[in-house]
Protein backbone atom coordinates (compact mmCIF):
# COMPACT_ATOMS: atom_id res chain seq x y z
CA UNK A 1 0.00 0.00 0.00
CA UNK A 2 1.35 3.38 -1.25
CA UNK A 3 2.22 6.01 1.94
CA UNK A 4 -0.78 8.50 0.12
CA UNK A 5 -3.53 6.27 0.45
CA UNK A 6 -2.86 5.74 4.35
CA UNK A 7 -2.39 9.79 4.56
CA UNK A 8 -6.01 9.72 2.23
CA UNK A 9 -7.83 7.64 4.99
CA UNK A 10 -6.46 9.69 8.02
CA UNK A 11 -7.62 12.69 6.02
CA UNK A 12 -11.13 11.36 5.65
CA UNK A 13 -11.16 10.03 9.29
CA UNK A 14 -9.99 13.56 10.24
CA UNK A 15 -12.54 15.53 8.15
CA UNK A 16 -15.26 13.76 9.74
CA UNK A 17 -14.87 15.31 13.51
CA UNK A 18 -16.08 12.80 15.33
CA UNK A 19 -14.90 13.77 18.66
CA UNK A 20 -17.07 16.88 17.89
CA UNK A 21 -20.34 15.13 16.76
CA UNK A 22 -19.91 12.96 19.68
CA UNK A 23 -19.66 15.75 22.40
CA UNK A 24 -22.84 17.23 20.46
CA UNK A 25 -24.64 14.00 20.71
CA UNK A 26 -23.52 13.84 24.79
CA UNK A 27 -24.72 17.47 25.15
CA UNK A 28 -28.10 16.94 23.33
CA UNK A 29 -29.08 13.68 25.64
CA UNK A 30 -27.58 15.15 28.86
CA UNK A 31 -30.46 17.53 28.42
CA UNK A 32 -33.19 15.15 27.15
CA UNK A 33 -32.22 13.15 30.78
CA UNK A 34 -32.49 16.40 32.45
CA UNK A 35 -35.78 17.29 30.76
CA UNK A 36 -37.04 13.52 32.10
CA UNK A 37 -35.85 13.70 35.26
CA UNK A 38 -37.13 16.98 36.32
CA UNK A 39 -40.68 16.50 34.82
CA UNK A 40 -41.19 12.41 34.55
CA UNK A 41 -41.40 11.82 38.36
CA UNK A 42 -45.16 11.07 38.50
CA UNK A 43 -44.25 7.87 35.87
CA UNK A 44 -40.98 6.89 37.83
CA UNK A 45 -40.89 3.60 35.95
CA UNK A 46 -40.64 4.51 32.65
CA UNK A 47 -38.15 7.49 33.94
CA UNK A 48 -35.66 5.12 35.55
CA UNK A 49 -36.15 3.35 32.08
CA UNK A 50 -35.03 6.11 30.37
CA UNK A 51 -31.94 7.52 32.63
CA UNK A 52 -30.61 4.30 32.46
CA UNK A 53 -30.55 3.83 28.54
CA UNK A 54 -29.37 7.68 28.98
CA UNK A 55 -26.67 6.97 30.75
CA UNK A 56 -25.75 3.32 28.79
CA UNK A 57 -25.70 5.61 25.49
CA UNK A 58 -23.39 8.29 27.10
CA UNK A 59 -20.86 5.59 27.87
CA UNK A 60 -21.44 4.19 24.27
CA UNK A 61 -20.86 7.52 22.83
CA UNK A 62 -17.29 8.19 24.49
CA UNK A 63 -16.48 4.46 23.70
CA UNK A 64 -17.31 4.88 19.82
CA UNK A 65 -15.27 8.37 20.11
CA UNK A 66 -12.67 6.49 21.87
CA UNK A 67 -12.71 3.99 19.37
CA UNK A 68 -12.29 6.73 16.23
CA UNK A 69 -9.55 8.45 17.84
CA UNK A 70 -7.78 5.26 18.47
CA UNK A 71 -7.92 4.38 14.52
CA UNK A 72 -6.77 7.93 13.87
CA UNK A 73 -3.58 7.43 16.09
CA UNK A 74 -2.86 3.64 14.42
CA UNK A 75 -2.93 5.49 11.15
CA UNK A 76 -0.58 8.37 12.14
CA UNK A 77 1.84 5.23 13.56
CA UNK A 78 1.75 4.19 10.39
CA UNK A 79 2.25 6.75 8.56
CA UNK A 80 5.79 7.93 10.82
CA UNK A 81 6.77 3.87 10.45
CA UNK A 82 6.67 4.05 7.04
CA UNK A 83 7.83 7.99 5.88
CA UNK A 84 11.50 7.52 6.93
CA UNK A 85 12.00 5.63 3.31
CA UNK A 86 10.12 8.79 1.71
CA UNK A 87 12.43 11.20 3.48
CA UNK A 88 15.54 9.46 2.42
CA UNK A 89 14.28 9.04 -1.09
CA UNK A 90 13.52 13.20 -1.02
CA UNK A 91 17.27 13.82 0.17
CA UNK A 92 18.32 11.53 -2.39
CA UNK A 93 16.65 13.49 -4.85
CA UNK A 94 17.42 16.64 -4.10
CA UNK A 95 21.40 15.60 -3.80
CA UNK A 96 21.25 13.58 -7.04
CA UNK A 97 19.02 15.16 -9.21
CA UNK A 98 17.49 18.62 -8.07
CA UNK A 99 20.46 20.18 -7.36
CA UNK A 100 21.66 19.76 -10.96
CA UNK A 101 18.54 21.30 -12.66
CA UNK A 102 19.43 24.32 -15.32
CA UNK A 103 17.88 27.39 -14.24
CA UNK A 104 16.06 27.06 -17.26
CA UNK A 105 14.07 23.96 -15.71
CA UNK A 106 14.14 25.63 -12.56
CA UNK A 107 12.20 28.57 -14.29
CA UNK A 108 9.32 26.65 -16.55
CA UNK A 109 8.75 24.40 -13.04
CA UNK A 110 5.61 26.43 -12.20
CA UNK A 111 3.16 25.62 -9.29
CA UNK A 112 -0.49 25.72 -9.82
CA UNK A 113 -2.75 28.20 -7.94
CA UNK A 114 -6.07 29.27 -7.58
CA UNK A 115 -6.60 32.92 -8.09
CA UNK A 116 -8.67 33.31 -5.05
CA UNK A 117 -5.18 31.85 -3.20
CA UNK A 118 -3.15 33.89 -5.14
CA UNK A 119 -4.95 37.29 -3.73
CA UNK A 120 -4.90 35.75 -0.08
CA UNK A 121 -0.87 34.82 -0.36
CA UNK A 122 -0.47 38.45 -1.88
CA UNK A 123 -2.84 40.00 0.71
CA UNK A 124 -0.87 38.23 3.40
CA UNK A 125 2.56 39.11 1.75
CA UNK A 126 1.57 43.16 1.60
CA UNK A 127 0.46 42.82 5.58
CA UNK A 128 4.28 42.01 6.26
CA UNK A 129 5.98 44.43 3.81
CA UNK A 130 7.22 47.85 5.62
CA UNK A 131 9.20 50.97 4.31
CA UNK A 132 11.50 51.02 7.49
CA UNK A 133 12.33 47.28 7.18
CA UNK A 134 15.03 45.02 4.90
CA UNK A 135 13.15 42.29 3.15
CA UNK A 136 14.62 39.05 1.53
CA UNK A 137 12.98 37.23 -0.73
CA UNK A 138 14.02 33.99 -2.63
CA UNK A 139 14.03 32.89 -5.75
CA UNK A 140 11.35 35.27 -7.17
CA UNK A 141 11.24 33.11 -10.42
CA UNK A 142 8.83 34.45 -13.35
CA UNK A 143 5.73 35.42 -10.75
CA UNK A 144 5.13 38.85 -9.70
CA UNK A 145 5.30 38.58 -6.23
CA UNK A 146 8.39 40.89 -6.15
CA UNK A 147 6.54 43.56 -7.19
CA UNK A 148 5.09 43.09 -3.55
CA UNK A 149 8.00 43.23 -1.98
CA UNK A 150 9.37 46.58 -3.14
CA UNK A 151 8.27 48.77 -0.07
CA UNK A 152 10.66 46.54 1.91
CA UNK A 153 14.19 48.75 2.01
CA UNK A 154 16.73 47.42 1.16
CA UNK A 155 15.17 44.26 -1.10
CA UNK A 156 17.43 41.14 -0.99
CA UNK A 157 17.06 38.94 -3.99
CA UNK A 158 18.70 35.16 -3.00
CA UNK A 159 18.93 32.51 -5.18
CA UNK A 160 21.64 29.91 -6.77
CA UNK A 161 22.35 31.35 -9.85
CA UNK A 162 22.19 35.10 -11.39
CA UNK A 163 19.87 33.44 -14.30
CA UNK A 164 17.18 32.50 -11.72
CA UNK A 165 16.99 36.27 -10.59
CA UNK A 166 17.14 37.81 -13.99
CA UNK A 167 13.54 37.19 -15.16
CA UNK A 168 12.00 39.31 -11.92
CA UNK A 169 14.39 42.01 -11.41
CA UNK A 170 14.59 42.81 -15.52
CA UNK A 171 10.72 44.05 -15.02
CA UNK A 172 12.42 46.76 -12.92
CA UNK A 173 13.46 50.00 -13.89
CA UNK A 174 18.05 50.10 -14.69
CA UNK A 175 17.55 53.23 -11.29
CA UNK A 176 15.76 50.35 -9.14
CA UNK A 177 17.68 47.25 -10.39
CA UNK A 178 20.83 49.58 -8.49
CA UNK A 179 18.98 49.51 -5.67
CA UNK A 180 17.99 45.33 -5.25
CA UNK A 181 20.89 43.41 -3.29
CA UNK A 182 21.64 40.45 -5.34
CA UNK A 183 23.03 37.08 -3.79
CA UNK A 184 24.53 33.91 -5.15
CA UNK A 185 23.41 31.10 -2.43
CA UNK A 186 24.01 27.15 -2.40
CA UNK A 187 22.45 24.84 0.00
CA UNK A 188 23.84 21.45 -1.11
CA UNK A 189 27.19 22.16 0.58
CA UNK A 190 28.24 22.01 4.18
CA UNK A 191 28.07 25.36 6.37
CA UNK A 192 25.64 28.26 7.09
CA UNK A 193 23.76 28.90 3.51
CA UNK A 194 22.84 32.85 4.54
CA UNK A 195 26.38 33.53 5.70
CA UNK A 196 26.85 36.70 3.79
CA UNK A 197 23.53 38.31 4.83
CA UNK A 198 23.19 40.38 8.11
CA UNK A 199 22.01 38.80 11.12
CA UNK A 200 18.76 40.33 12.95
CA UNK A 201 17.72 42.75 10.42
CA UNK A 202 15.11 41.64 8.37
CA UNK A 203 11.36 42.31 8.66
CA UNK A 204 10.16 39.86 6.12
CA UNK A 205 11.16 37.04 4.59
CA UNK A 206 9.02 35.21 1.02
CA UNK A 207 10.04 31.88 -0.34
CA UNK A 208 7.70 30.86 -3.08
CA UNK A 209 8.16 27.33 -5.06
CA UNK A 210 11.85 26.72 -3.51
CA UNK A 211 10.85 24.72 -0.41
CA UNK A 212 8.76 23.03 -2.20
CA UNK A 213 11.51 21.03 -4.07
CA UNK A 214 13.93 21.05 -1.03
CA UNK A 215 13.98 18.01 1.80
CA UNK A 216 13.28 18.27 5.34
CA UNK A 217 17.33 18.65 6.26
CA UNK A 218 17.65 21.63 4.45
CA UNK A 219 14.37 23.24 5.34
CA UNK A 220 15.24 22.71 8.77
CA UNK A 221 18.31 24.27 8.06
CA UNK A 222 16.93 27.32 6.50
CA UNK A 223 14.55 27.88 9.24
CA UNK A 224 17.42 27.69 11.82
CA UNK A 225 19.01 30.78 9.98
CA UNK A 226 15.97 32.76 8.98
CA UNK A 227 15.30 32.59 12.86
CA UNK A 228 19.05 34.14 12.74
CA UNK A 229 18.38 37.08 10.11
CA UNK A 230 15.13 38.00 11.22
CA UNK A 231 14.95 40.97 13.91
CA UNK A 232 12.60 40.58 16.75
CA UNK A 233 8.97 40.46 15.16
CA UNK A 234 9.70 39.81 11.63
CA UNK A 235 7.82 36.82 9.91
CA UNK A 236 8.77 33.86 7.02
CA UNK A 237 6.16 33.38 4.60
CA UNK A 238 7.02 30.12 2.82
CA UNK A 239 5.34 28.03 0.34
CA UNK A 240 6.15 23.67 0.58
CA UNK A 241 4.78 20.36 -0.39
CA UNK A 242 2.07 19.26 2.94
CA UNK A 243 2.58 15.55 2.71
CA UNK A 244 0.30 15.83 5.74
CA UNK A 245 -2.19 15.95 2.95
CA UNK A 246 -3.06 12.88 0.23
CA UNK A 247 -2.53 15.00 -2.69
CA UNK A 248 1.23 16.23 -1.35
CA UNK A 249 1.98 12.80 -0.92
CA UNK A 250 1.02 11.78 -4.33
CA UNK A 251 3.34 14.57 -5.95
CA UNK A 252 6.29 13.45 -3.93
CA UNK A 253 5.54 9.54 -4.79
CA UNK A 254 5.44 11.00 -8.34
CA UNK A 255 8.65 12.95 -7.85
CA UNK A 256 6.61 16.29 -8.84
CA UNK A 257 8.11 17.62 -5.16
CA UNK A 258 9.57 16.38 -2.39
CA UNK A 259 8.09 14.96 1.05
CA UNK A 260 8.10 17.59 3.42
CA UNK A 261 4.77 17.17 5.80
CA UNK A 262 3.54 20.19 7.73
CA UNK A 263 4.07 18.70 11.29
CA UNK A 264 7.69 18.30 11.05
CA UNK A 265 8.49 21.97 9.51
CA UNK A 266 6.20 23.15 11.97
CA UNK A 267 7.72 20.98 14.86
CA UNK A 268 11.23 22.41 13.64
CA UNK A 269 10.19 25.76 13.60
CA UNK A 270 8.54 25.87 17.22
CA UNK A 271 11.65 23.93 18.29
CA UNK A 272 13.89 26.89 16.69
CA UNK A 273 11.63 29.88 18.49
CA UNK A 274 9.19 30.61 15.88
CA UNK A 275 5.66 30.71 16.60
CA UNK A 276 2.99 29.69 13.80
CA UNK A 277 0.89 32.79 12.40
CA UNK A 278 -1.01 31.23 9.27
CA UNK A 279 -1.44 27.93 7.79
CA UNK A 280 -3.20 27.32 4.80
CA UNK A 281 -3.62 25.03 1.77
CA UNK A 282 -5.34 25.73 -1.23
CA UNK A 283 -6.79 24.38 -4.07
CA UNK A 284 -3.97 23.41 -6.74
CA UNK A 285 -0.28 22.78 -5.67
CA UNK A 286 -0.23 25.63 -2.90
CA UNK A 287 0.35 25.45 0.85
CA UNK A 288 2.28 27.82 2.90
CA UNK A 289 3.28 28.76 6.42
CA UNK A 290 3.30 32.13 8.02
CA UNK A 291 6.01 32.13 11.01
CA UNK A 292 7.35 34.77 13.61
CA UNK A 293 10.06 35.43 15.28
CA UNK A 294 8.65 36.61 19.19
CA UNK A 295 8.99 40.18 19.71
CA UNK A 296 7.93 43.40 18.51
CA UNK A 297 9.32 45.19 15.29
CA UNK A 298 11.32 48.22 15.96
CA UNK A 299 13.21 50.44 13.62
CA UNK A 300 14.98 53.50 13.78
CA UNK A 301 14.11 54.92 10.13
CA UNK A 302 12.54 58.06 10.74
CA UNK A 303 11.54 58.73 6.69
CA UNK A 304 12.28 56.92 3.74
CA UNK A 305 13.63 58.48 0.02
CA UNK A 306 10.79 58.55 -2.10
CA UNK A 307 11.17 57.43 -5.70
CA UNK A 308 8.32 56.05 -7.59
CA UNK A 309 9.19 52.69 -8.85
CA UNK A 310 8.13 51.73 -12.57
CA UNK A 311 8.18 49.01 -15.09
CA UNK A 312 10.37 48.96 -18.01
CA UNK A 313 7.88 50.71 -20.09
CA UNK A 314 8.74 48.13 -22.92
CA UNK A 315 7.71 45.34 -20.67
CA UNK A 316 4.69 47.42 -19.59
CA UNK A 317 3.64 48.01 -23.47
CA UNK A 318 4.65 44.13 -24.16
CA UNK A 319 2.07 43.03 -21.49
CA UNK A 320 -0.47 45.14 -22.20
CA UNK A 321 -0.48 43.96 -26.04
CA UNK A 322 -0.35 39.89 -24.71
CA UNK A 323 -3.31 40.51 -22.56
CA UNK A 324 -5.39 42.08 -24.95
CA UNK A 325 -4.86 39.90 -27.52
CA UNK A 326 -5.11 36.89 -25.27
CA UNK A 327 -8.65 38.65 -24.23
CA UNK A 328 -9.79 39.85 -27.73
CA UNK A 329 -8.57 37.46 -30.47
CA UNK A 330 -9.08 34.24 -30.51
CA UNK A 331 -7.53 32.82 -34.01
CA UNK A 332 -4.10 33.54 -32.91
CA UNK A 333 -2.04 30.10 -34.34
CA UNK A 334 0.55 30.29 -31.78
CA UNK A 335 1.37 31.55 -28.05
CA UNK A 336 0.72 34.95 -27.11
CA UNK A 337 4.63 35.38 -25.50
CA UNK A 338 6.12 34.10 -28.33
CA UNK A 339 5.25 37.52 -30.63
CA UNK A 340 7.47 40.25 -30.65
CA UNK A 341 5.87 44.11 -30.20
CA UNK A 342 5.28 44.86 -33.48
CA UNK A 343 4.02 41.20 -34.59
CA UNK A 344 1.37 42.13 -31.74
CA UNK A 345 0.63 44.97 -33.32
CA UNK A 346 0.24 43.75 -36.85
CA UNK A 347 -2.20 41.09 -35.36
CA UNK A 348 -4.34 43.94 -33.71
CA UNK A 349 -4.46 45.72 -36.50
CA UNK A 350 -5.16 43.05 -39.16
CA UNK A 351 -8.23 42.16 -36.69
CA UNK A 352 -9.68 45.37 -36.97
CA UNK A 353 -8.48 46.96 -33.53
CA UNK A 354 -6.53 49.53 -34.62
CA UNK A 355 -8.42 52.04 -32.86
CA UNK A 356 -7.68 50.21 -29.69
CA UNK A 357 -4.18 49.73 -30.01
CA UNK A 358 -4.54 53.56 -30.34
CA UNK A 359 -6.06 53.57 -26.89
CA UNK A 360 -3.53 51.07 -25.41
CA UNK A 361 -0.54 53.24 -26.92
CA UNK A 362 -1.71 56.50 -24.78
CA UNK A 363 -2.24 54.66 -21.63
CA UNK A 364 1.11 53.27 -21.63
Amino acid sequence: MKLSDTVARLNLFESLDAASECATATGTLNHIAHVVNEHAKPYPTASDNIIETHNELINNIAKFSSQVESLKQDLKDEIVQHEQEYLDYSLHLYREEYKHNSPEVILNRRMRIDDADDLMLRSRLKNLTDWRLPGMIIRPGVETYIEDMVPLDPLYVVDHDPALMHPAISKFTPEYQRRLRKYVINDWEDGPILYKLPDNQFGAIFAYHYFNHKPMPIICKFLTEFYEKLRSGGSVLMTYNNCDHAHGVIRAEHTWMLYTPRRLIEQHAIETGFELTAAYDGKGDVSWLELRKPGDIVSLRAGQTLAKIKTNPKIQELHSLQNFVNECILNVPAKVDSYTIDELKEIIIRNGYEDMLKKLANHN
